[in-house]
């Protein structure tokens, strides 16, 4: 049942502490909007690039501005959105590399963070409840949300949400599984 982690840093865990469950969040939810981006920018490119092929017959509609009084402010319009479409990818990216979602043996543990990371955990003794948010579209694809409700010791009640999770079921009952065993009092 436990696994060795892959994505959060050893020196993070303690000991004899074990990692029970380590993921990102699905790619094709988390990168769906800079994909889409991305298209706009190759289109960018292609118009940027289309004066450069040669024999190319004209770009229908976008040829007689091409050639007219501002076609290199176009065609440095368009090289431009293309950086910009790429620049959004590549952060979007980043994010989603660097997000990722943990469980041990003890607790819950987020990584989030580029250049500056943020480490979230919680002692798997104050998770109170979990719900898991899927609908019928993130079902069909096999992905949903997981919230976790958490009890402080000031008794103030905090969340932790996990989004685009692959098999949210299956981490649920990974999860539910620990904290049984860790837990709860036996009798």
């Amino acid at each position: 049942m436990a696994a060795k982690a892959k994505r959060i840093s050893r020196s993070l865990l303690s000991s004899d502490e074990r990692m029970v469950y380590e993921s990102r969040p699905s790619a094709f939810i988390y990168m769906m909007s800079a994909s889409f981006v991305i298209i706009i920018g190759l289109l960018a490119l292609l118009v940027y690039l289309w004066q450069y092929i040669p024999d190319a017959p004209g770009l229908p509609y976008v040829q007689e501005y091409l050639d007219g009084e501002y076609g290199q402010y176009i065609e440095w319009a368009a090289l431009g959105i293309f950086v910009i479409c790429l620049l959004y990818f590549t952060v979007k990216w980043f994010k989603w590399g660097s997000t990722v979602y943990a469980v041990t043996d003890e607790r819950i543990i987020t990584q989030k963070g580029i250049l500056n990371k943020t480490y979230e955990d919680v002692p798997l003794g104050q998770v109170t409840n979990m719900n898991i948010t899927q609908s019928i579209g993130k079902r069909m694809l096999g992905y949903g949300t997981i919230q976790f409700a958490t009890q402080s010791s000031q008794g103030r009640k905090d969340f932790i949400k996990w989004e685009a999770i692959p098999n949210p079921l299956t981490v649920r009952r990974k999860i539910q599984e620990v904290m049984d065993v860790r837990v709860k009092p036996k009798l």
